[in-house]
């Protein structure tokens, strides 16, 4: 879960890595499909995510509950370990990212959803909100569920701390702090209940799994140990695969 789960450490020119806020979502898998009124589903899911000099696998679980007709709300938690290049090694902090989210999905008619929510963050650079938005679209049956997302956020950082990168080679080192990011994401994935198919009033289980590319982009930043800003904006686009399972809890009667 490169993506970071929430914020990423990026290795731009050369030597000279550079930081950005993470996302609070890493790799969700989502169909358009709304839990019917009164279920209860709980989703497990694992994967990584990669670019150039960076890697993070990670997982999450989500718990999603129909309010009304069309409508769930959903509570996750995200956890990711950033692996920079084997020459990088973090000083003084662990490359843990945590965080929460509470959010919404609303079916606007059997294939296409748009969902909603905000995160709360913690990693090596500090705490982060990373408010997101997504359209969901798919070809919802009782057999395989294709379906497919873009979207957008952006990660605000706030009591930022340095994150300090000691290189193999004598000398070189990285002190910066992380800054406003924002980006877009796209993602192609199958759903596929299991044990039976769904009714009115019934949700099976499900296995998902799915890919995509998420972008990060940001203006600068600054490089304590050079006394300067890094100016000038920067993008980097993350690749992520996944694997989850859902069960979904009918209501009590």
């Amino acid at each position: 879960m490169r993506r970071l789960l929430t914020s990423l450490l990026l290795f731009g020119v050369g030597c000279s890595p550079y930081v950005h806020s993470p996302p609070g979502r890493t790799m969700p898998l989502e169909s358009p499909k709304a839990l019917h009124v009164r279920e209860t589903g709980v989703q497990v899911e694992g994967g990584a995510m990669g670019a150039a000099e960076l890697g993070m696998p990670g997982f999450s679980v989500r718990v999603r509950h129909g309010i009304v007709k069309q409508l769930d709300g959903s509570a996750e938690f995200n956890f990711g370990s950033i692996r920079p290049d084997k020459s990088f090694r973090f000083v003084g902090a662990n490359p843990f990212v945590f965080s929460g989210r509470i959010g919404v999905k609303y079916a606007i008619i059997d294939h296409v959803a748009l969902t909603a929510g905000c995160s709360l963050g913690s990693w090596a650079g500090g705490a982060f909100v990373s408010p997101d938005m997504s359209l969901i679209v798919g070809y919802e049956n009782r057999y395989v569920v294709p379906f497919a997302t873009i979207g957008g956020y952006t990660s605000h950082p706030f009591r930022t701390k340095l994150v300090s990168l000691e290189n193999s080679d004598p000398g070189e080192s990285f002190v910066g702090l992380p800054v406003l990011t924002w980006g877009w994401s796209t993602s192609f994935g199958l759903r596929i209940p299991i044990g039976g198919y769904d009714s009115p009033d019934s949700t099976p289980p499900s296995v998902l799994l799915g890919f995509g590319v998420r972008n990060a982009t940001f203006n600068s930043g600054w490089d304590v140990a050079d006394v300067s800003v890094i100016e000038g904006r920067r993008k980097e686009n993350y690749l992520w695969g996944s694997i989850g399972f859902e069960y979904v809890f009918a209501p009590k009667r």
